[in-house]
C-alpha cells in the first residue's frame, strides 16, 4: 500500500482533545520514556547482564536511540496520528508490516512495559509497606489508569510536578555515587562481567550487543510526542522537538547514575548480583535510613511513569479500533471517547488491566528481556519506513528532515539486526511468535476486509490546515 496523499479528502475526525502545549506534551514524554526507571529497575538487569559494562552499554544504546531518534522526528512530524510506529509503517511499507507494528506497539507493549514498571516501583515501596510485589504493583497500575481516565492535560500537569521529583531522585543518586567513588573512572572503559565469588572476565562482544536491547528498552517511549500529537496544539515540527528533548533527558538520567553506582560500589561483585543492585549501593553509602528515603523517592518517580503509560498506550489501542483493525464490536469498543474528559476510556481501562494480570503472572528481567527483543524488531520497521518514505514519495510534506539521509536509518537497522543476533533463544521465540500471530490475522482476517477494516485515513483537518499554514 502506498502513502496516503497530502490533501486527501478522507481523514480523521478530531475527538481527542486538543490542549496540550509543546512542554506539556514534552513531560508526558519524557516521564512515558521513564528515565527513573531505566536508572532504577532496567539497569539492575544490565549490571547483572554486562557487570562495570552496563554503562557503556547504555552510551552505545544511544547511538541506536539518536538513529532511531532522526527516524521517528521526520516521520512523526509528517504523519501526525495518534496511533504512533503503525500509522505511517502501514502507509509506507505495506499494511502486512503496519499490523506487525501495531501488534507489538499495541496490545503486545501496553501491557508488558507498564507492568516493568508497576513491578520495579513495588520493589522500592517494600521498604516501607511489606507486601507481595506482584499484588501491590497491579495495584499501582489499576491506580494508574483511573488518573488517565480525567483528560490529558491532568495527566501533563501531574506527571510534570512528579517529574521534578523523579529527575531529583536520579540527580542526587548520581551525585552520592560520584561523592563516594572507591575506584578510578577507567574502570569504566574495561567492562568486566563478576560472578558471585568475585572472578571477573572480560565483557564479550556478543554480551555487549544483547546488552543493548536491554538499553534500548530503558531509552523506549521518547518517541511518544507521536502517540500525543492529536493532543498538541502548534506547529508539528513541535512533535520532532519532543522527541529530542525525551531521549536527551532519558540518556542522561541513565549514563550517570548507572556509572556513580559502578564507580561508589565496595564490592563489584554485589553490585553485579544482588538481587537488588540499589539498595545494596544506597546502604553502603549512606546506611539503611539513606536507602529508605532515596527508595521511597525512586518510588515516587516511578509512578510518574506509571501514570505517564497509561494514557500513552490508551491512545495505541484507540487508534486501532478508530481504524477497524479488529472486529466491529472491539474496534467500536476500542475506539470510543468519554463525552467529558475527551479521553479513550475503554482503551485506558484495557491497557490497566492487561498490565495488572501480566504483573501477577511474571518478573521483571523476564519481562524486560521480551520486550527487549520485540524492540528490536520494531525498530526495524521505523528505520525501513525512514528508507523507503523519500525514495517512495519525495514530495510528501515533511515539516521536519533529518540531516544525513539515509546514514541515521541504515545505522539503526544495522545496529537492530546485530542485537536480535545476539539474544537468547526464549526470547526470540516470543519475538517470533508475536509477528506471526499477527501476520496469520492480517492474512486470514484483515486483508479479505480491506475495503471496511485497517483503513489508513489523513490526519485530522486541523494538523492539515496547520501544515498548509506552516508551507505559506
Amino acid at each position: 500500500m502506498s502513502e496516503s496523499k497530502p490533501g486527501s479528502p478522507r481523514a480523521y475526525k478530531q475527538e481527542l482533545k486538543r490542549d496540550l502545549s509543546l512542554w506539556e506534551n514534552t513531560s508526558l514524554v519524557v516521564s512515558a520514556t521513564t528515565p527513573a526507571t531505566g536508572a532504577f529497575i532496567i539497569a539492575p538487569v544490565l549490571f547483572g547482564l554486562n557487570g562495570t559494562g552496563a554503562a557503556i552499554t547504555f552510551c552505545i544504546a544511544a547511538v541506536l536511540g539518536l538513529s532511531l531518534a532522526y527516524c521517528w522526528a521526520e516521520l512523526g512530524a509528517a504523519y501526525p496520528i495518534a496511533g504512533g510506529d503503525y500509522t505511517f509503517i502501514a502507509r509506507i511499507l505495506g499494511r502486512a508490516p503496519g499490523f506487525v507494528s501495531m501488534f507489538i506497539t499495541g496490545p503486545v507493549q501496553a501491557v508488558l512495559i507498564p507492568a516493568v514498571v508497576a513491578l520495579g516501583m513495588a520493589e522500592y515501596l517494600r521498604v516501607v509497606i511489606d507486601v507481595n510485589a506482584n499484588v501491590l504493583g497491579a495495584v499501582i497500575i489499576i491506580g494508574g489508569a483511573v488518573i488517565a481516565l480525567f483528560g490529558v492535560r491532568l495527566n501533563a500537569i501531574t506527571v510534570t510536578i512528579l517529574l521534578v521529583v523523579e529527575i531529583l531522585a536520579v540527580v542526587l543518586v548520581a551525585v552520592a555515587g560520584f561523592i563516594n567513588v572507591q575506584r578510578p573512572v577507567t574502570t569504566l572503559l574495561h567492562p568486566q562481567v563478576i560472578d558471585a565469588s568475585g572472578v571477573a572476565s572480560p565483557l564479550t562482544l556478543s554480551a555487549l550487543v544483547a546488552g543493548i536491547a536491554v538499553g534500548s528498552f530503558a531509552y523506549n517511549g521518547f518517541q511518544g510526542a507521536l502517540i500525543f500529537s492529536e493532543e498538541t496544539v502548534g506547529a508539528r515540527r513541535n512533535v520532532a522537538r519532543a522527541v529530542f528533548i525525551a531521549l536527551g533527558v532519558a540518556v542522561a538520567c541513565e549514563v550517570f547514575p548507572v556509572a556513580a553506582a559502578t564507580l561508589a560500589a565496595p564490592s563489584l561483585a554485589e553490585l553485579s548480583n544482588s538481587g537488588n543492585p540499589w539498595r545494596y549501593v544506597l546502604t553502603a553509602i549512606g546506611g539503611d535510613t539513606f536507602n529508605t528515603v532515596i527508595s521511597l523517592g525512586i518510588a515516587v518517580a516511578v509512578l510518574n511513569a506509571v501514570i505517564a503509560l497509561m494514557p500513552y498506550y490508551a491512545r495505541i489501542l484507540y487508534s486501532t479500533g478508530r481504524d477497524m483493525a479488529w472486529p466491529g464490536p472491539i474496534s467500536r469498543a476500542l475506539d470510543a471517547v468519554h463525552p467529558k474528559y475527551g479521553t479513550p476510556w475503554l482503551a485506558t481501562i484495557l491497557v490497566g488491566i492487561g498490565g495488572a494480570v501480566m504483573i501477577l503472572s511474571s518478573d521483571v528481567a523476564t519481562l524486560t528481556t521480551w520486550t527487549g527483543a520485540l524492540l528490536a524488531v520494531e525498530f526495524i520497521l521505523v528505520a525501513a519506513s525512514a528508507l523507503v518514505s523519500r525514495l517512495r514519495n519525495p514530495g510528501l510534506d515533511r515539516p521536519y528532515r533529518m540531516p544525513l539521509w539515509p546514514l541515521w536509518p541504515v545505522v539503526a537497522i544495522i545496529m537492530s539486526i546485530a542485537v536480535l543476533s545476539q539474544q537468547v533463544r526464549a526470547d526470540l521465540v516470543v519475538a517470533g511468535a508475536c509477528v506471526l500471530l499477527a501476520l496469520v490475522y492480517y492474512v486470514f482476517y484483515l486483508r479479505p476486509r480491506g475495503e471496511t477494516h485497517f483503513l489508513m485515513l489523513a490526519p485530522p483537518d486541523e494538523d492539515r490546515r496547520e501544515s498548509a499554514a506552516e508551507r505559506a
